[in-house]
């Protein structure tokens, strides 16, 4: 067999990976393979002209197009608070109930996968800043804003409310502003005078810390965790819905379930 007849054979097969890869990145440098391939399929063709044509625009030019492309609309981004379990960094790795629910989702969509850490006061404006395609990271749904989206709640929780028992009453303390959930953590280790009302899974974070100086109640009521999307996300929102209703209908979700909270 010759070059050019190799070449030949391969040029299908370079095609068939390209247009079957779920994440666009990989698609694009599949195609441009292909047009690698095909200008040395022409050069053997002795057409040099055509070849050089081909390798300049369609294996450069465009796959440099497609990828600049990528970098805007290939990505899930996905904005949160830390919370333990859910969404946590563990070294240089994001880890936890809900990393591994949206990273399962965003492979699904052929879509990279970025999360960005901000205050928890400052999520749900990023969304509908349009920053941001999904607010995660222990979201409690009665918290969330009416014009926000939300998904079904995919774990139950509960609301806790802690305050220094020199303080005023629980129920009557105003509740302390906090930015991110380590500064909650730091004010209660250093035995600081506050009021705060927390989830189960940062409750379980803290309750490792001394809570003698601290009044604890939990609040009546069902609640559960759920994903925030921007008002104008309607097909995500959908699309994530189904996913979360497939994962628990085929016991996915209740597996993630156990591995970080059994």
């Amino acid at each position: 067999m010759t070059s050019q007849q190799a070449l030949l054979v391969l040029l299908p097969f370079i095609a068939a990976f390209g247009l079957t890869r779920r994440r666009r990145f990989t698609a694009v440098i599949g195609m441009g393979m292909f047009s690698l391939t095909l200008s040395a399929v022409y050069l053997l063709l002795n057409a040099p002209d055509v070849a050089i044509t081909e390798a300049a625009i369609g294996a450069a030019l465009v796959t440099f197009i497609y990828v600049l492309a990528i970098r805007k609309t290939g990505r899930l981004v996905i904005v949160g608070d830390e919370a333990p379990g859910l969404l946590e960094r563990e070294g240089d790795r994001i880890t936890g109930l809900e990393q591994e629910i949206l990273a399962g989702f965003a492979h699904h969509l052929g879509l990279d996968l970025v999360v960005h850490f901000l205050p928890r006061e400052e999520v749900e404006e990023a969304l509908l800043r349009g920053e941001a395609d999904i607010a995660a990271g222990g979201i409690v749904h009665v918290d969330a804003e009416d014009r926000l989206l939300k998904t079904q709640g995919h774990l139950p929780t509960g609301l806790f409310h802690l305050t220094r028992e020199d303080a005023v009453e629980p129920k009557q303390t105003q509740e302390t502003e906090w930015i991110y959930f380590s500064d909650v953590l730091e004010a209660i280790r250093a035995q600081e005078k506050g009021a705060y009302t927390l989830d189960l899974a940062r409750f379980i974070a803290v309750s490792r810390l001394d809570l003698s100086g601290y009044a604890v109640e939990r609040l009546p009521g069902s609640f559960s965790y759920t994903f925030l999307l921007p008002p104008d996300r309607e097909e995500l929102h959908k699309r994530l819905s189904a996913y979360l209703d497939h994962l628990r209908q085929n016991g996915e979700l209740d597996g993630m379930i156990r591995r970080y909270f059994s």
